[in-house]
Parts: C-alpha cells; structure tokens; sequence
C-alpha cells in the first residue's frame, strides 16, 4: 500500500487559491516569500505555509521516525510541525547550515559554533559550544561527529579538530575549549 503524501515542497508561493498562512517563530505577520510548503492534512484538507527564513540558504523536510510531527528548515530556522496544525509545535535556532542524518534515524543539524541533536520523537539537545566561528568537513562514525571547527586567534593552526559523541554527549578538542579558563573562587589565590 502507497503511504500517504504529507507535504510539497513549493518553488513559489501559489498564485491562484486559498492564502497561504505565514508561519514564523513570533507570531509576527511575514508576507515576503519564504519556503512555501503545501501540507497534506489527515481529514484531507490542505495548506499552504509560508515558512519565515533564518539567516542561511539550508532547507528542507525531514519526517520524524517516531512522530506525527516533521522538522522543516527554513533559511536555518527549525520548525516542528504537524501537518494538522497551522502553528508551530516549536521553533529554534536561525543558523543551521547542514544536517547529517543518522541511522537510527536522529539528524544531527550543524551550525557555525555548535551541534544540535534532533531526537526520532521531536526531542532535541544543544551540544555545548565547539567552534569560535564556523565549522567544516564534519561526517558521522559510530555515533560520533568528527570535524574540524575555526580557530581565529591561531594563525598556524586555524582549524582544529574534534570529535562529540552523540549518545554521551562528550565533546573531545575544538576551537572554543583551547581557550577555556578555568574560574576559581575570587577568595582563592594562586
């Protein structure tokens, strides 16, 4: 049996039918085109979504493995939807740049400083930061990210690598932890 289509991806808005609805992470009206998408519902009603983009050109539709809902990006900017709903379930992030997506089904979404993992139910975590600025050659092995992340306060050794687990949620190396400073107590010397 043919599993029922639950989206389009749109090269423009539609010029003819219903209006599209706006949807944005603050509720702020948005009538310049963004990524126009045509939801299928369940009841088999549809509707176009005018997604407002972040700050990048990465986009796309990702279904989620153990959800009803899908994660659309749009310029860099994560929405959760459900293709019943006109609003979003939630909203994140305006940067992302690329996504790996996993076996098991999880995605994890790049950005310029650090790794966010989107769970197969919706659920996602912040890696803690990795780069001062920007990010590049990152693959997926066994669960764990490799890549290199900018350093701009080292001229001889401008990318470095790390690696983050992400099951443990370890961050090994990176940019932003070469310049960690350890605070201590302002009543403890030395």
């Amino acid at each position: 049996m043919k599993e029922k289509k639950r989206y389009e991806i749109l090269e423009s808005l539609p010029a003819y039918g219903p209006m599209y609805i706006p949807v944005t992470g603050d509720d702020e009206p948005f009538f310049s085109e963004g990524f126009a998408i045509r939801f299928y519902q369940s009841d088999g009603n549809e509707w176009v979504a005018n997604f407002k983009p972040g700050w990048t050109n990465f986009k796309g539709v990702f279904d989620l493995r153990d959800s009803q809902n899908m994660l659309v990006i749009a310029g860099g900017t994560c929405y959760l939807m459900n293709p019943d709903q006109t609003k979003p379930i939630s909203v994140f992030g305006s940067g992302y740049v690329d996504s790996i997506s996993n076996l098991d089904g999880r995605l994890i979404l790049q950005d310029q400083v650090d790794l966010t993992i989107m769970e197969t139910n919706g659920e996602y975590c912040y890696s803690e930061r990795i780069s001062w600025d920007g990010m590049k050659d990152l693959k997926l092995e066994n669960n764990v990210v490799i890549g290199l992340s900018y350093d701009p306060m080292n001229e001889e050794d401008q990318w470095v690598e790390f690696t983050y687990n992400i099951d443990s949620k370890l961050l090994t190396g990176g940019s932003y932890n070469r310049y960690k400073i350890e605070k201590k107590p302002w009543w403890r010397i030395g």
